[in-house]
């Protein structure tokens, strides 16, 4: 079975800590290391977004670009230059690692694209460390 899928990369800017509520304040030391400063520290991140699906046949596009661009910064201005532990609600209950982070990206990319559409997500964090999030 053959399917096309488009990605566009996008990229905002965001502080966080990595602390969990479940440690003590040396567990959290241990696990996280200089990512827990207790001010925290920030990354400019890059968010490939893959959409699935037939093309238009007027159009020749499974989603149009100035839609897709929309949609994503619509989610994407929720944590632009927002320190994610202080001021997303999202991670008052959880760790903002990049796990994390993705997660809050699916869930909210989803309702803006959609479920059929939404194919795949790749976080980079750093130039080593990327998450990846999509369908099997």
């Amino acid at each position: 079975m053959t399917h096309i899928s488009f990605s566009r990369v996008y990229t905002f800017s965001a502080a966080h800590r990595l602390h969990s509520a479940a440690f003590g304040e040396q567990e959290n030391k241990l696990i996280y290391d200089k990512c827990n400063n207790l001010y925290g520290h920030g990354h400019d991140y890059h968010l490939e977004i893959t959409v699935t699906g037939e093309p238009d046949k007027e159009s020749g596009m499974i989603i149009p670009l100035q839609e897709l661009d929309c949609k994503a910064e619509a989610v994407l201005k929720t944590l632009q230059y927002r320190h994610l532990d202080k001021e997303v609600a999202y991670f008052n209950s959880r760790p903002s690692t990049g796990e994390n982070i993705i997660q809050y990206l699916w869930q909210e990319l989803e309702r803006e694209i959609g479920q059929t559409l939404l194919y795949h997500l790749k976080l980079w964090e750093t130039n080593n460390n990327y998450f990846e999030m999509g369908k099997e």
